[in-house]
């Protein structure tokens, strides 16, 4: 079965359960028509110098053969399969949204319409990144001084 023949069989079975949904408002991811604008938009962020690729540890689930966000790991094992995740290192995109964080930060307050609950949630997502200096007074030793920068939500 192709993945428009899945897509038919989800809907039979869901017209079947009674549901009523405006088809005419569907669309399908895996569609051309979808896809093309995501790549398109991929393009221009990649050709903006927004995008990057490097490698970085993720969460594997063996036998779904994905990557898994944290919060599809349940006490060390896959959501769906409940198999032991693994840590892996895989090349990866990312998106340099750090460089506009405190312009999105500033933006959401005039933002009309949006529950501050949301809002909240976006500026918990976008964080901040500032530096950070300490100092360690150490007997014998001087003082130890710990320079990081790390994202501040």
């Amino acid at each position: 079965m192709d993945l428009r023949q899945y897509i038919e069989h989800m809907k039979t079975q869901l017209v079947q359960l009674g549901f009523g949904y405006d088809w005419s408002r569907e669309l399908a991811t895996c569609h051309p028509k979808y896809y093309r604008w995501e790549q398109w938009f991929f393009i221009k962020l990649f050709e903006k110098g927004l995008v990057y690729k490097k490698k970085a540890v993720v969460n594997w689930d063996p036998v779904d053969q994905t990557v898994l966000a944290n919060e599809q790991v349940v006490d060390g094992k896959g959501w769906r399969s409940g198999a032991p995740v693994e840590r892996r290192q895989l090349s990866q995109w990312f998106v340099k949204i750090t460089d506009y964080a405190e312009e999105l930060l500033g933006e959401l307050d005039h933002l009309s319409g949006w529950p501050e609950k949301i809002k909240t949630m976006q500026r918990n997502w976008i964080g901040r990144s500032e530096g950070v200096e300490l100092t360690f007074p150490m007997p014998d030793f001087g003082a130890l001084r710990c320079t990081r920068l790390g994202r501040i939500p």
